[in-house]
């Protein structure tokens, strides 16, 4: 098994938080395999990487995480990822990202033909604002997906 976390805006909270979810994820489930996504760079910092760092600084093995620095929104980061997993042989994966954002990222990975479960990572105390955006940004989101199919490079 995979473990998969998806990146966004690097050095925020909800990046650590992801990343944090997924190495203990990664240890709990035995996972052989750690991919980091994201190829956005924040302030001079790739998405991927400082994913990769978190995981390193929280004891997973480096020679264990695979950084996938191509995908600049989710149905990249399913498209790449899966390449990824299919080239080291492994078919089944945990997607770990925000709560708001798992069902989208679990569909979009499923669709690539890959076994998929998700991990989801709440955020502390959302606002009624931010629960507001972030379900009309998925909404969005899943509209401008439906018309771009997602297959593995």
């Amino acid at each position: 098994m995979g473990v998969c976390v998806l990146g966004c805006r690097a050095g925020s909270a909800a990046l650590a938080r992801r990343a944090h979810a997924a190495s203990a994820a990664f240890v709990a489930r035995g996972a052989s395999l750690a991919v980091a996504c994201g190829g956005r760079a924040w302030g001079g910092c790739v998405e991927a990487d400082e994913i990769a760092r978190m995981m390193r600084d929280d004891g997973v093995p480096a020679s264990a995480i695979v950084r996938e620095r191509c995908s600049l929104d989710t149905r990249d980061n399913a498209r790449f990822a899966a390449a990824l997993l299919a080239r080291r042989g492994v078919s089944r994966v945990l997607v770990v990202t925000c709560t708001w954002h798992l069902p989208r990222a679990v569909r979009l990975f499923r669709a690539t033909g890959l076994e998929v479960e998700g991990c989801a990572v709440d955020p502390p105390s959302p606002t009624p604002l931010q629960k507001a955006y972030w379900r009309g940004r998925e909404w969005i989101s899943s509209m401008n997906e439906a018309r771009k199919p997602v297959r593995i490079l």
